[in-house]
């Protein structure tokens, strides 16, 4: 039995989905007020002065604190539907139907949520998602934070190490395209860095 890893933003897909979907969800100009509100934390995560996570938290926070778990979840369904297809690379396409073909296990193990990439996902034949989780308060609304820790750098290898078997598989094929992937592709039995570049 194979496994294969993928990451997702910028590996499987060409943009980056979490400003994507924060677009579909907000529009343009409010995503830009957004940003524009914002720039102070964009500018310390940019020199490092804050980490990746906290400056993800504030991001998502400022566009998706208090709404319902709800609408969060049908908002997910509806941009995997309208607008993510759109963002995949179609080499990848063709990659994930070959590995199905073949039988080989898939997963991808993504800072993104599931909610907007696992309807897509499940068509496509992937098997797992292992993504950065929200936060839902007693009310059923997101608080803006994360739960647990951001599924980015060493805890995309820990959490893979923890969900999977990997003792199971006599092969592990990983696909990356960043610095944050760097830990899960040291436990690649065969690694690719940037490999889809349509």
């Amino acid at each position: 039995m194979h496994l294969v890893l993928f990451d997702f933003d910028g590996t499987l897909t060409r943009k980056d989905t979490f400003v994507e979907f924060i677009k579909f969800c907000k529009g343009r100009y409010y995503f830009m007020f957004g940003v524009l509100c914002l720039s102070p934390v964009l500018v310390a995560y940019k020199l490092k002065l804050i980490p990746n996570w906290r400056a993800k938290e504030i991001l998502f926070g400022f566009f998706f604190k208090g709404i319902s778990q709800l609408e969060f979840q049908s908002k997910g369904k509806e941009f995997a539907s309208k607008v993510l297809p759109s963002l995949i690379r179609a080499s990848t396409e063709k990659c994930i139907a070959q590995y199905k073909s073949l039988g080989h296990r898939m997963v991808i193990v993504t800072a993104s949520a599931e909610e907007w990439i696992w309807p897509w996902a499940e068509q496509m034949g992937i098997n797992q998602i292992i993504s950065t989780k929200w936060e839902v308060s007693s009310t059923y609304t997101l608080t803006g934070r994360i739960e647990g820790s951001n599924c980015y750098g060493l805890e995309k290898r820990i959490r893979v190490e923890n969900e999977i078997n990997l003792s199971k598989f006599e092969s592990i094929i990983v696909y990356g395209d960043t610095s944050g992937d760097k830990e899960m592709l040291e436990l690649g039995t065969t690694k690719f860095y940037k490999h889809f570049t349509d």
